[in-house]
């Protein structure tokens, strides 16, 4: 029971990390691709966040919009320290793009506050088009 029960788990924990990466591994993959880095910073009590992941990402992941970047979500409750370093003021949720831009700097654009599928499609391909990629 048991063995069945880890397992259960892990594949859980597996597919939560394919479709929400960490972000470290985010990181990692943006430095090594040159790729735009998203980080969407909140928590499961705040209805805003909640509704951007739920209804905004998920619109945007299904359209394909976030193949140019890669994309983590920081939950600040669970990660306080790396919140605490990512977020610039108490409101939530923050959408954080770092990107690349043509002098090899990484620039930091920061959305607060509940944001619609345009305003950050729009983000996003900005963020794409200066990067390069």
């Amino acid at each position: 029971m048991f063995s069945v029960l880890l397992t259960a788990l892990l594949s859980v924990v597996a597919s939560e990390e394919t479709t929400n990466p960490s972000y470290a591994s985010a990181y990692r993959c943006a430095q090594e691709e040159g790729k735009p880095l998203m980080v969407v910073v909140g928590a499961d009590w705040c209805p805003a966040c909640v509704n951007l992941k739920q209804s905004t990402i998920e619109s945007l992941k299904q359209a394909g919009d976030l193949e140019g970047v890669e994309m983590a979500i920081v939950n600040r409750d669970v990660e306080p320290g790396l919140a605490g370093k990512l977020m610039r003021g108490p409101m939530m949720p923050q959408i954080i793009v770092f990107s690349k831009g043509n002098a090899g700097s990484w620039t930091r654009v920061q959305l607060t506050g509940f944001q619609t599928r345009d305003s950050l499609k729009s983000l996003i391909k900005r963020a794409v088009r200066n990067s390069g990629t």
